[in-house]
């Protein structure tokens, strides 16, 4: 799937979005966002090695921006319940939203935030949610993501050497309405009954 907004005229450099299932991916697809991520998120640099371009769950689709063959941005989503107080609920879980480090400010973002509503609704989900940090929470607020106030948010987090702990935090919970009005999701605390992408 590409971007219904691409333009014939689109120059060899700029950057050319796709829709992505992840089990389309080649070899070459993977070290490619792996780069990039590595790039993007340095802290995390340690999980993002060789073709494991993934450090939680693996996606189920990519939204993926290349420049030539070099990718310039990113987003994963996958379809996962999750349990919001007594209710368990379909979400689009996006993670992984990055755009290199030299591109960031040039309205790239907005693009990518744009293709991946596009494949929210694709998909078919009531709600997208992520887990943002607090300096990047105004750009999703901007583009439709909203905020979940005085809700904590639970789910497992891995270390590079498999084990597992329990993470639970405070803020940084954000829905995007899908298929569902902002009122439909649930009250109460966020379980992701597992990892986040």
């Amino acid at each position: 799937m590409t971007d219904p907004a691409a333009s014939a005229t689109r120059t060899p450099y700029e950057p050319h979005f796709t829709i992505t299932p992840e089990g389309e991916l080649t070899l070459d697809d993977h070290e490619a966002v792996t780069a990039m991520l590595s790039r993007a998120f340095p802290d995390y640099s340690h999980w993002y090695q060789g073709a494991r371009s993934w450090a939680g769950m693996q996606p189920e689709l990519r939204v993926v921006a290349r420049s030539g063959d070099v990718v310039v941005a990113h987003a994963g989503i996958r379809r996962q319940f999750v349990t919001v107080g007594e209710t368990d609920l379909l979400v689009g879980c996006v993670g992984m939203v990055a755009v290199s480090p030299i591109l960031q400010g040039t309205g790239l973002g907005t693009q990518l935030l744009r293709l991946v509503d596009a494949a929210l609704d694709h998909l078919g989900v009531p709600f997208g949610a992520l887990e943002a940090g607090e300096d990047v929470q105004p750009f999703y607020r901007k583009h439709g993501w909203e905020p979940l106030e005085g809700v904590t948010g639970h789910y497992n987090d891995f270390t590079a050497d498999g084990a597992s702990t329990l993470v639970s935090t405070d803020d940084g919970w954000l829905v995007r309405p899908c298929r569902s009005e902002r009122p439909a999701w649930p009250a109460g605390d966020l379980h992701w009954n597992g990892q986040l992408v």
